[in-house]
């Protein structure tokens, strides 16, 4: 096949549907080259700065009993705003705009009307591409939320003027909302109850206990040593100092351990009101409780900040777990300042915008059982062809021991 069978033979194209005949093509591509010279250099640098925008200037026309009709719809063409399809008779089909249009006629080629345009490629209109930090949102909002928290605590603790048995019932209630974080971490009850007479240092306690839960858990995790009690989850020993003793292993574990302890406050009631020193106690235990849920509540969002989840069902989970501790904090009974409410709503749309932005991609969960006991390496290489993921494997199912999953028993995995 020559390139005479490669062309229409008639030579004809067409820009937005109107057709006319070719009488002449010049192309002009390439590279868009930036030379640089120097002074005192006799070798300069070009510099590719990307391919040319190609042009294509075809000199064609239209002729025949109805030329006008077929100008006058080039000429509307033409002049249309935006890109469109041009057919070029040698070249194929592009996406193109008119530059510089022109065209003549004359009383002597009667019936015959000339054009030369310069068609350049439309090419995509493209912006440098921007994504939000939902991440960063996050720890932004729990930063604001807790400054506003620790404010709001110290402004409502108070222990002035309460002597003897009021004192007594003020620590034993402070000892009773604690308990809950105090049987996962240790140490707290006795700690704020020696500091009873400073707010600030008792909220520092008590955010310091979720922050050792919080670290625990974001530490990375050696499976092997998750049977003898090697595991960073088994003994933790982080800032602030203090062991955790109820070890929560997973994220998705760890939000529900928090929205559990951060709830578990509400069973202690204040006090009747009916003297000066019991509304000043009843006003301590409300502020107790306040400060056990908001600090579970701060905690529970920088976790779910932080965890690159691998799983859509585990940061759902944990998701539904501290936009729940977030909306129990909203809707208390009790009176909220404006300070903290404003910060709980900022908090709560971080907290959904980073699920919504890093869940939505992410594999699902199925199950695999192993026919017989079999080492999690094994399994993460037959499910994976990775045994690299055993430590996943492992630590996704609490195994006793990662050396010997026991066969028959179904075990959570990510489907790819």
């Amino acid at each position: 096949m020559s390139w005479r069978e490669r062309i229409d033979p008639e030579l004809r194209g067409s820009f937005r549907g109107v057709g006319f005949h070719v009488e002449r093509a010049d192309t002009q591509g390439g590279r868009r080259w930036l030379v640089h010279e120097y002074p005192r250099r006799d070798r300069p640098y070009t510099e590719d700065m990307g391919r040319k925008a190609r042009e294509w200037r075809l000199a064609f026309f239209v002729a025949g009993d109805d030329y006008d009709r077929e100008r006058d719809a080039l000429i509307e063409a033409l002049d249309a705003p935006g890109a469109a399809t041009l057919v070029h008779p040698y070249l194929g089909t592009f996406s193109a705009v008119a530059t510089d249009p022109r065209w003549s006629e004359s009383t002597r080629d009667g019936g015959v009307c000339s054009f030369q345009v310069t068609f350049v490629e439309s090419g995509l209109e493209a912006y440098p591409a921007t994504t939000l930090d939902t991440q960063r949102e996050v720890r932004q909002a729990a930063d604001l939320f807790e400054l506003s928290l620790l404010e709001d605590f110290a402004e409502q603790w108070s222990i002035e003027g309460l002597l003897g048995w009021s004192l007594v019932a003020v620590e034993r209630d402070l000892t009773a909302i604690m308990r809950g974080i105090d049987e996962v971490v240790g140490g707290i009850a006795d700690e704020v109850a020696s500091v009873i007479r400073f707010p600030t240092n008792i909220a520092g306690i008590v955010l310091g206990g979720y922050n050792r839960l919080r670290n625990a858990v974001m530490r990375p995790i050696r499976a092997l040593d998750l049977y003898d009690g090697g595991s960073v989850l088994a003994n933790s020993d982080s800032e602030g100092g203090g062991r955790v003793l109820l070890t929560p292993g997973t994220p998705r574990r760890a939000a529900r351990l928090l929205r559990e302890t951060g709830t578990s406050s509400d069973s202690v009631t204040p006090p009747v009101a009916d003297t000066p020193e019991r509304i000043q106690r009843a006003q301590n235990t409300i502020a107790a409780r306040q400060l056990n849920g908001r600090a579970a509540t701060l905690t529970a969002a920088r976790l779910v900040a932080e965890t690159d989840w691998v799983s859509r069902q585990d940061a759902e989970a944990a998701g539904n777990d501290t936009l729940a501790l977030i909306d129990a904090q909203m809707t208390t009974a009790e009176p909220i300042s404006d300070a903290v409410y404003t910060a709980l709503v900022t908090l709560r749309a971080a907290v959904s915008e980073d699920l919504r932005t890093r869940a939505v991609a992410l594999p699902g969960m199925t199950s695999y059982t192993p026919q017989r006991t079999l080492p999690a390496l094994v399994v993460a290489h037959r499910l994976y062809g990775d045994a690299t993921r055993a430590d996943e494997i492992a630590v996704r199912n609490n195994v006793p021991h990662p050396g010997a999953l026991r066969g028959g028993i179904a075990l959570e995995v990510l489907s790819e």
